[in-house]
């Protein structure tokens, strides 16, 4: 892999051109599907895709150094007038989620796009790994990952201490050897 610490900047170099060609063919066979918005077309008659940014970068976890990962890519369409009383044109910036998988032993060499379909916001997903290929932990569930990992690798830290007196500290060199 990259020098670099980002996961979607590998992406970015290393699969643009196949996330590209894979989202010029899905709009050339599914424009309608994308729910197209443009002030000055009346009714669609052509859509050209012109430029694809990477947005999104999801990523999950699979056995050995596999990976999940869904990319939100954003569409420069150039949509023309299908009514030959207009001629009128315009440009319209969906976004679609690519469904993807490789291995990270070689390098993503073997990346393949298993689905496309247009994004959705509101969708996503759970449990997915930060853009530096670390679990990601919400805010308001530190405290309970914390805990669970304790109970499972050195429950000894989690022993009631009566009032006043100090917690039980952790020793960092036990639970490392411990987590190996």
């Amino acid at each position: 892999m990259v020098t670099g610490r980002s996961f979607a900047e590998y992406v970015k170099d290393k699969c643009y051109n196949g996330l590209y060609q894979a989202a010029e063919e899905y709009v050339n066979e599914n424009w309608e599907s994308l729910n197209l918005y443009t002030r000055n077309v009346h009714r669609i008659g052509t859509v050209e895709m012109m430029d694809a940014s990477v947005q999104r970068v999801y990523v999950r976890d699979l056995p050995g150094m596999r990976v999940a990962f869904e990319v939100g890519l954003e569409l420069e369409l150039d949509v023309k007038e299908g009514d030959y009383h207009y001629d009128e044109c315009d440009q319209c910036y969906p976004w679609i989620r690519l469904y993807c998988e490789g291995d990270l032993s070689c390098g993503l060499d073997d990346w393949t796009i298993n689905n496309i379909e247009p994004y959705n916001k509101n969708n996503a997903p759970a449990n997915s790994l930060s853009d530096a290929l670390v679990h990601y932990i919400p805010y308001d569930q530190l405290d309970k990952a914390a805990t669970e990992f304790l109970r499972e690798h050195y429950p000894a830290a989690l022993k009631v201490t009566p009032y006043g007196q100090p917690p039980v500290s952790v020793d960092p060199v036990a639970l490392a050897i411990v987590c190996r």
